[in-house]
Formats: C-alpha cells, sequence, structure tokens
C-alpha cells in the first residue's frame, strides 16, 4: 500500500486553509458592519491591529512547532517542555468550542 504524505500540494491551498482558519465566518459577514454603523470604527482599528500582530505571530509561531515536530498538538508541545502539554490540549479545546458558536450562527443565517 501507498503511503499518502499529509502535506499540502501548493502553498495557494496552505495560504487559504489558515486564512480560512484564522478569519471565520463572524469576521467576513456582518460583524464590521455592524460595528462601524454603530459606532465601533476604533474598535474595529484596533482589531485589525491586534489580528495583524497576534493573530500571525500565533499562527506562523503554531505552524513552526508543528513543522519542526511532526506530532499532534498534545505531542508537540509535550516535547518542547513536559509542562506544556496543556498547550498542545486547549489548541484542540478552543476549535471545538468555537464550531459550536459558528454552529449556532450557520443555524441562524439559514432559517427561513
Amino acid at each position: 500500500m501507498e503511503k499518502k504524505s499529509n502535506h499540502f500540494s501548493g502553498q495557494l491551498g496552505f495560504v487559504l486553509a489558515a486564512a480560512g482558519s484564522a478569519v471565520g465566518v463572524g469576521n467576513l459577514w456582518r460583524f464590521p458592519y455592524l460595528a462601524a454603523k454603530d459606532g465601533g470604527g476604533l474598535f474595529l482599528i484596533i482589531y485589525l491591529i491586534l489580528v495583524l500582530t497576534f493573530g500571525f505571530t500565533l499562527l506562523t509561531s503554531d505552524i513552526a512547532i508543528g513543522r519542526r515536530t511532526q506530532k499532534s498538538a498534545s505531542d508537540a508541545y509535550t516535547q518542547m517542555h513536559p509542562k506544556w502539554k496543556f498547550l498542545g490540549i486547549l489548541t484542540f479545546l478552543v476549535p471545538v468550542l468555537i464550531m459550536t458558536y459558528y454552529a449556532v450562527i450557520g443555524g441562524w443565517i439559514t432559517y427561513p
């Protein structure tokens, strides 16, 4: 049986996957419009600055850790330092919790 690679076939696929996981539905859909409409323009500016600084840094560091260790999230952080296993568990739990939120938003969007 031929072993398949678990890597992206090109840079475009990776960029689209990273952008999709980082941006999310709420950031593209209604939130910026409502925040600016209700006088939250300053909040949007600060939000964008934080996304571009902290968000980019966390995304690239997580990618670097994954590439360096070639392991799952909890095993990668454990390999870096045994006390950091909880960080690997958090990188799994946070998206799971976010997906429950997006399931509700998706229901609101599709409700007639």
